[in-house]
């Protein structure tokens, strides 16, 4: 297990090959990243949406997509109206509900820097993915990752932040590892 989560640290902090520098404004955040691949993929960013917590916190949500013929990376960015627990914990919970949701039952979680932040990151080998063209390729890797790009520690002694910057891909690991490597979110200035 050790010796996994040194592979990964390792891999995470191995320079880019070769990438595609991806710069712009995802609501209110200027996001920018590199993508280490060679195949046609568009980036897409959506409509932002709203809504509140079950504890009645409200939140704006702003989703963008990587995509290509046969991967996808989703980088969904939320803001919450107050500031919300930002811990490792609370990141492994975010990223266990994603991979369980998409069809992982046990993931490989570990806790890496995400943009200078601790965060936590998962993956696991879903047994059959169906592609674009119908067919089934088997053992497709899903990674997701979860930080706070704005967090620190208050005054009350927790780890605390109003946005929350979740990614879960398909993309090859040596594209995830590198856009995470290189992704920098930059906060909207306070009102």
């Amino acid at each position: 297990m050790r010796a996994e989560m040194i592979l990964v640290l390792m891999l995470l902090l191995a320079a880019p090959a070769w990438a595609a520098h991806e710069m712009g404004m995802v609501g209110p955040y200027n996001v920018s990243f590199d993508m280490n691949t060679t195949m046609n993929y568009e980036v897409i960013v959506e409509m932002p949406s709203s809504g509140v917590t079950a504890s009645g916190v409200q939140f704006a949500r702003y989703n963008m997509s990587v995509e290509s013929a046969d991967n996808f990376a989703w980088l969904v960015l939320t803001r919450y109206n107050d500031s919300m627990l930002a811990s490792i914990d609370a990141n492994a919970e975010i990223v266990q509900a994603a991979l369980q949701g998409s069809g992982c039952d046990q993931p490989n979680i570990y806790q890496p820097l995400i943009d200078g932040q601790p965060g936590v990151l998962g993956n696991c080998k879903l047994e059959d993915q169906q592609t674009s063209q119908g067919s089934y390729e088997q053992g497709a890797l899903i990674v997701a990752a979860s930080y706070s790009p704005d967090a620190s520690v208050q005054d009350n002694g927790k780890y605390m932040g109003r946005t929350n910057c979740r990614i879960i891909s398909t993309y090859p690991w040596e594209t995830i590892r590198d856009m995470l490597y290189t992704l920098h979110v930059e906060e909207p200035e306070p009102n």
